[in-house]
């Protein structure tokens, strides 16, 4: 079944390349009813302009313009008329069509993802919410959950991974412990903890699991508590995933979480030093192995240590 723009329910509309005119200077001369009802009738307006106006400046416009020329297509989100939308323009060729008036077009779909912009908002103050009762159950706690958000997003940026899970890791990389408010009181032990007490102390990334399960938007929470502390070789807990089973959020939030941890002092042990906890990555101190860890991630992590050791420095006090 061919489809028909006009019976769209997101906004579309269409300019004609014309010979001779800059694919920025191209008019709309097609918006469908949705996206006129949604947005304005934006039929005259050139491509430049409405891609000006959805990038927030003009100082913008002009590299997005060359992105489309160059790929033929262009996918950014931003706002228009007082509505976060997400903008996908594409260059479509029709001249093997005799029913075209021009050889070619760009066709646009705008999408209005203002309440997925406010729910993620609220998620977010979730999340902030939720650190704070974590450092409110321990004060250690509360300060490393902080850090680790900084380390997963560096992680992630290294990684070259998707600016929104980027996003994402950087909010809900702390809740990774969020857990530990069931078992604070066992965590702020002075002392080495009992083989008992460990196994109590593990039930942390159950008891997070369950704090953010089912909550729509915190899936990436809901792993990163549960797998944190899953190793790549299947000797972690709480079930033993191993390599790609486990997420990769859950995966980054791993090296985070073991770097802080040994360069921060703990009622079991003082800090290690920056040149320690690089040997202990690369060469295992039998707590912690380099087996434990994604490869591919901890080849990053230790081509780029310095940066983590910076940012620990401009973050521990």
């Amino acid at each position: 079944m061919k489809f028909d723009p006009d019976f769209a329910i997101f906004g579309t509309f269409a300019a004609e390349l014309q010979e001779g005119v800059a694919l920025g200077d191209a008019r709309i001369s097609y918006a469908n009813q949705a996206c006129i009802d949604l947005y304005g009738d934006l039929r005259g307006q050139t491509i430049s302009q409405v891609i000006t106006r959805v990038s927030k400046g003009i100082s913008n416009a002009p590299e997005l313009l060359r992105k489309l020329a160059v790929h033929g297509e262009l996918e950014i989100e931003g706002r228009l008329a007082g509505k976060y939308i997400k903008y996908h323009s594409r260059v479509m060729d029709c001249r093997d069509n005799e029913a075209c008036t021009y050889h070619q077009f760009i066709q646009v779909g705008i999408t209005n993802i203002t309440e997925m912009v406010v729910l993620k908002s609220l998620l977010y103050d979730t999340s902030e919410a939720l650190k704070r009762a974590a450092k409110a159950a321990d004060e250690d706690t509360g300060s490393h959950v902080a850090r680790i958000n900084e380390y997963s997003g560096l992680l992630a940026k290294l990684l070259q991974c998707e600016q929104k899970f980027i996003d994402d890791i950087s909010r809900f990389a702390q809740l990774h412990d969020i857990g530990k408010i069931k078992v604070a009181e066992t965590i702020r032990l002075p002392r080495k903890l009992t083989s008992a007490e460990i196994v109590t102390m593990k039930k942390h990334t159950i008891y997070g699991g369950e704090i953010v399960a089912g909550l729509t938007g915190l899936e990436m929470a809901f792993n990163i508590a549960s797998e944190h502390h899953e190793r790549w070789d299947g000797t972690g807990y709480p079930v033993g995933k191993k390599a790609e089973e486990i997420s990769k959020e859950a995966r980054i939030v791993a090296i985070a979480d073991v770097f802080d941890a040994l360069v921060s002092t703990r009622p079991y042990k003082p800090a290690f030093d920056y040149e320690t906890t690089r040997e202990i990555f690369v060469q295992g101190d039998g707590r912690v192995m380099p087996e434990h860890f994604d490869p591919q991630m901890l080849e990053v992590f230790l081509k780029n240590y310095d940066q983590f050791v910076i940012l620990h420095q401009e973050l521990k006090d």
